[in-house]
C-alpha cells in the first residue's frame, strides 16, 4: 500500500536548488568564436619577363598568389582541422610558381597553366582529409607531396592533350612556419639574418644538381645519367636527353603511368622542407625562382638583390629578373624569367614586437607620446597617413593613352621601363641616405634628410601635378584616409598600409600609373 509523503514547498525548493544549477537549460551558453582567421601578415609580389614574343602564345611560367587560403577553403567548403599547427586561428597563404621550362621535353605552357589553376584545390582537399588529431609538420609535408601526386595523376589521366611538363616551387605559409616544396630546376631561397645587417641564403630544395641525386633510381628504371653536376642529363633508352628527373606531366617520360611501359624515369615527388620562422628580423623574406633565374643567379646573388630592396618585393623581383634576362641575352632569346618574393612583416599593431622590418628606410616607430599626436593629426582619424609620391605613367596603363602628364606629354614608356626607372630612383634615394653624415634618429629627421633628394627626383621624373610644388612639399598628396587608399586600388592600399613614418614603399600601381610613395607622417 502506497503512502503519500507530503513535503513543504520550501523544503522541496531547497533540495532542488543543488540540481537546478547543473541542468542544461540553466548552464551558460558557450561563446562561439565566428571571427575568421586573419590573412598572413606578409607582402608578396612576382615579376615575369621574357618568354615567347608572340602575344598569342601562352607564357611558360605561371605564378600563384593565394593571400588567404583559409578564406578560399571556407568558400570551397574544404575545412581543415583547427588544432596542432592550425591552432590559434593560424593564418594560411599559398604562393607558387610552375615553370614549363623545367621539363623533360620541349618547353611548353600547358602543364604549367593546368597546375597553377588546380594546385590549391588538390592541397585543400588533402588538408580537409586530415584526422582530427593535432596536426604536426610531418602531416603537412605529406599533404604537399600527396598534392603533387594527385595533380600529376589527373594531368596524365584526364588531360590527354597536355604532353609537356613543368617544375615547381611552392611555399605554404601556416602560422609561424613555411613549408617549401621544390620540383625540378626551380629554386627556393630563404634570407637569414647575419652579422653586420647582412643576410645569408638558405637554399631549400634540390637545386640544379638533382639528377645526380636520382642516379641510382634512374639506373633501376632503365635510364642513365650523362655528365656531372648542373650539366648532368637524364638519357632515355630512346636516346632523348632531359635536364630534369622530376616534373609534373611529361607523359612520355612517365612509363606506364603516362601510357607507355615500364617504370617512370621522371617522377613528380618534390623535395619538401619546413622552416620555423623566427620573426621578420631573423627571416625577412623568401624567394621563389624559375629555372631560368636559378640558372643565372646564385642563391647568394638572389639574397643580395632582395636585401637591396627591403620589404619591396616588386622592386626586388623586377631587379632579379632583369639581371637574369641580361644573363640569358643571346643564349636563349625565349627564356621566361620569373621571380616571386614573400616578405614577412613585423607583427600587426597590438602585438609585442612593434619594431620595423630590418633594413627598411626608416627609424624605429616613434615613442607613444609622439604617436598619440600623430594619430590626432588632421586628415581623418587614426588610420590616415600623410604621403608624398613620384608618379610614372606608362603606355600600356589604363589611363596613359589618353592622359597627359603634368608637363603636357603622353606616356611613351612601357610598364617594364617605368618600373626600371623607379628602381633607379629607389637606389638613388638609398645612396643619398647612406651618404648622410649622421643617421637619422627618428622619423622626422629621416623625412627631412631625404626631402632634398626626393624633391629633385620628383621634379625630374614625376608625372603628377604635385611635382610642381616647391620645397619639402614637392610630391606631397596630403593626408590620405583608408577610404581614399581603397579608391586608389587594392594594390596601392596593400603597399602603403605597411609603411611606418619615413619609409619608402614598394612599387605601387593605381589607375594613374606606378607610384613610389614615402610616408611622411
Amino acid at each position: 500500500m502506497a503512502i503519500n509523503v507530503e513535503m513543504p514547498l520550501h523544503k522541496a525548493r531547497e533540495l532542488m536548488a543543488q540540481y537546478r544549477s547543473t541542468m542544461p537549460i540553466n548552464l551558460p551558453t558557450p561563446e562561439v568564436d565566428n571571427e575568421p582567421p586573419e590573412a598572413p601578415n606578409v607582402l608578396v609580389d612576382a615579376v615575369s619577363m621574357g618568354g615567347p614574343s608572340d602575344g598569342r602564345q601562352k607564357p611558360f611560367v605561371r605564378h600563384v598568389l593565394v593571400k588567404d587560403l583559409n578564406k578560399i577553403g571556407t568558400r570551397m567548403k574544404l575545412e581543415h582541422p583547427k588544432n596542432g599547427i592550425f591552432g590559434g586561428k593560424a593564418p594560411m597563404g599559398l604562393y607558387a610558381l610552375f615553370d614549363g621550362q623545367s621539363c623533360a621535353g620541349t618547353p611548353g605552357p600547358m602543364a604549367a597553366e593546368f597546375c597553377a589553376r588546380n594546385f590549391h584545390t588538390k592541397l585543400l582537399e588533402r588538408l580537409s582529409r586530415l584526422p582530427p588529431t593535432p596536426t604536426d609538420e610531418a602531416a603537412i609535408e605529406a599533404c604537399l607531396r600527396g598534392s603533387f601526386e594527385d595533380l600529376d595523376r589527373e594531368l596524365l589521366t584526364n588531360q590527354p592533350e597536355v604532353n609537356d611538363g613543368c617544375g615547381a616551387a611552392v611555399a605554404l605559409y601556416i602560422g609561424d612556419r613555411v613549408f617549401v616544396a621544390v620540383l625540378g630546376r626551380c629554386r627556393a631561397v630563404l634570407g637569414e639574418a647575419a652579422e653586420g645587417n647582412s643576410f645569408t641564403p638558405l637554399a631549400l630544395g634540390p637545386g640544379q644538381g638533382a639528377i645526380v641525386g636520382d642516379a641510382r633510381r634512374l639506373r633501376l628504371a632503365g635510364g642513365s645519367v650523362v655528365g656531372d653536376g648542373s650539366a648532368a642529363r637524364l638519357q632515355h633508352p630512346s636516346g632523348s636527353l632531359s635536364a630534369v628527373s622530376r616534373s609534373l606531366g611529361d607523359r612520355s617520360w612517365k612509363g606506364a603511368k603516362g601510357g607507355g611501359v615500364g617504370l617512370p624515369l621522371v617522377i613528380c615527388m618534390p623535395e619538401v622542407q619546413t622552416v620555423q620562422l623566427r620573426g621578420s628580423e631573423e627571416h625577412p623574406f623568401l624567394l621563389l625562382a624559375a629555372s631560368t633565374v636559378a640558372g643565372a643567379l646564385s642563391p647568394k646573388e638572389l639574397v643580395q638583390v632582395a636585401s637591396d630592396f627591403p620589404v619591396q618585393p616588386r622592386a626586388a623581383c623586377g631587379e632579379i629578373v632583369a639581371r637574369a634576362i641580361e644573363a640569358h641575352a643571346g643564349a636563349s632569346a625565349l627564356a621566361q624569367c620569373t621571380a616571386l618574393e614573400l616578405c614577412f612583416l613585423r607583427p600587426r599593431a597590438g602585438t609585442e614586437d612593434k619594431r620595423r622590418a630590418p633594413g627598411t628606410a626608416g627609424p624605429e616607430p616613434p615613442p607613444a607620446a609622439k604617436k598619440a599626436r600623430l594619430l590626432a593629426a588632421p586628415g581623418g582619424g587614426t588610420q590616415s597617413v600623410r604621403l608624398r609620391h613620384i608618379l610614372l605613367k606608362y603606355q600600356d596603363g589604363p589611363l596613359a593613352p589618353k592622359d597627359a602628364d603634368a608637363k603636357g606629354k603622353k606616356a611613351l614608356r612601357s610598364r617594364q621601363e617605368a618600373e626600371a626607372l623607379l628602381r633607379r630612383v629607389i637606389n638613388e634615394l638609398r645612396k643619398d641616405l647612406r651618404a648622410a653624415k649622421k643617421a637619422p634618429k627618428d622619423a622626422t629627421e629621416l623625412v627631412n634628410v631625404t626631402s632634398k633628394r626626393f624633391g629633385e627626383l620628383c621634379r625630374e621624373h614625376s608625372e603628377c601635378e604635385t611635382a610642381r610644388k616647391g620645397g619639402s612639399m614637392c610630391g606631397d598628396i596630403g593626408w590620405v584616409t583608408p577610404e581614399d587608399r581603397v579608391k586608389m586600388g587594392a594594390g596601392f592600399k596593400e603597399v602603403v598600409d605597411v609603411l611606418l613614418p619615413g619609409q619608402f614603399s614598394d612599387i605601387a600601381v593605381s589607375e594613374s600609373g606606378l607610384h613610389l610613395v614615402q610616408r611622411v607622417a
